[in-house]
């Protein structure tokens, strides 16, 4: 496999005690992220943030800053650098896209949940401490979280 280098751009929306996260499948195994996806050649980070959240739940937002910035380096070659920004809702209505087929379900979470949730990457307890400052202060800088 050759080396790839993706940068995914995610965002955290929030809703009194509930996070908005999509559930993907990929090689028989579901787990679950913030929307977002891969930034696109001349779009800039918000922008990616902006369209993978509408393309992916419905939502139009209108995206703050950024809170985490980690790495997952797979062994195998596959390097993804993910960013993810808080973000506020503008508009729209839930729904689960049909772009990605590796998208199953796009629904607010309870917060309490996010510990226990298998994600990728495993950011949930890191999405907590954002929330426990308010998505305020500097963002948190997890490095490699491959696993």
């Amino acid at each position: 496999m050759a080396a790839q280098l993706r940068i995914r751009v995610g965002v955290c929306v929030t809703n009194a005690d509930r996070i908005l996260l999509v559930e993907h499948e990929k090689a028989s195994r579901r787990y679950w992220l913030v929307p977002g996806g891969g930034v696109e050649i001349g779009e800039t980070l918000r922008e990616t943030a902006a369209r993978e959240t509408l393309e992916e739940t419905g939502y139009s937002v209108d995206v703050g800053p950024l809170q985490i910035v980690c790495e997952a380096i797979d062994p195998g070659g596959r390097h993804i650098v993910n960013l993810v920004y808080a973000a506020t809702l503008t508009g729209g209505e839930l729904q689960v896209g049909k772009e990605d087929g590796a998208l199953r379900d796009a629904v607010w979470q309870p917060r309490d949940e996010l510990a226990r949730l298998t994600m990728y990457p495993p950011i949930g307890l890191a999405l907590l401490t954002r929330w426990e400052v308010g998505f305020g202060g500097p963002p948190l800088e997890l490095g490699n979280v491959w696993r």
